[in-house]
């Protein structure tokens, strides 16, 4: 079931425009202006960020907890790996017009993936 929707997913475009995600507002909350205050509260809001991003790249992942879903996230870096190794398989061996000396490696693509962009 899993696999079916990794499938229905990789179908649809994504947006993962960083600008496009709206940090959560502070309401009546007295912000502190102690330096590791500041820098613990701009990781914090950096890593939510990322998260936000992860959950719209992820399919099924917009309602669930951090852990099921970087979880699941996991689940479908593996299925995508796979996908790219029998798309790879596939070129070679039907000489699809796609090399393996032009193709970087499936590792290259998660890489990238996680900080949010390929090359």
């Amino acid at each position: 079931m899993r696999e079916m929707i990794f499938r229905m997913a990789a179908l649809q475009p994504v947006q993962i425009d960083p600008e496009s995600i709206k940090p959560l507002k502070r309401r009546n909350v007295k912000i502190s202006n102690d330096p590791q205050t500041v820098a613990a509260r701009h990781r914090r809001e950096r890593i939510s960020e990322r998260i936000r991003i992860l959950q719209r790249l992820v399919p099924g992942c917009t309602k669930m907890d951090t852990a099921s879903m970087l979880d699941e996230a996991a689940h479908y870096m593996k299925f995508l790996e796979k996908q790219v190794q029998s798309l790879e398989q596939a070129a070679a061996v039907g000489g699809g017009g796609m090399s393996t000396k032009t193709t970087p490696p499936a590792s290259h693509y998660s890489h990238n993936l996680v900080r949010g962009y390929v090359e």
